[in-house]
């Protein structure tokens, strides 16, 4: 192979990982800066160039906060809609992100489907571990301090080594005396 086709095989090699990290990058800009419209179509575009990756989830989540400053904005009920789309898809890629869990649960009172979810998590907690965060989450929105420290702690209890542990044991902290 010929010095100058290594060079075009160098130059037109795309590494999808390290673009989809600018275009984030970019998107945190202009969601700083209050280009909402813009920060959207940067996180769209990081999440169409690597979507199977741990690191999406945190474009996914990104999206999603841009999706609830939006309908802060303008009411349009669409945006809780698509940010919990966002964030579920975060969590499916990692569910050891504290923010993402507290940022679903923001959705879930914006769009005022708490008690559904409530519902929805009681009976997928015996499935699904992680259930027992949103709950804990949605308890603590419901000003049900006891259920929610019961069943934090319950969590804390049986996975004492998860990275997401330590983050419910600070949320726990404060309600310690309560």
């Amino acid at each position: 192979m010929s010095s100058f086709n290594v060079a075009i095989s160098e130059i037109s090699t795309i590494d999808a990982t390290r673009n989809a990290k600018q275009h984030n990058n970019q998107g945190v800009i202009f969601m700083k800066e209050g280009d909402l419209e813009a920060a959207m179509k940067e996180f769209k575009i990081a999440i169409a160039l690597n979507p199977n990756v741990q690191a999406t989830s945190v474009y996914y989540n990104n999206l999603g906060q841009v999706y609830m400053r939006m309908y802060a904005l303008n009411n349009n009920k669409l945006f809780p809609m698509w940010a919990q789309k966002c964030f579920e898809q975060a969590l499916l890629g990692d569910c050891m992100n504290f923010v993402y869990y507290k940022n679903l649960v923001n959705v879930y009172e914006a769009r005022g489907i708490l008690n559904s979810k409530v519902t929805y998590h009681l009976s997928q907690k015996d499935k699904n571990p992680y259930s027992a965060i949103i709950l804990g989450l949605i308890y603590l929105k419901q000003n049900k301090i006891g259920a929610a420290v019961t069943i934090l702690d319950d969590f804390c209890v049986q996975n004492p080594d998860l990275i997401i542990t330590s983050d419910l044991k600070r949320l726990l902290a404060n309600y310690q005396f309560i």
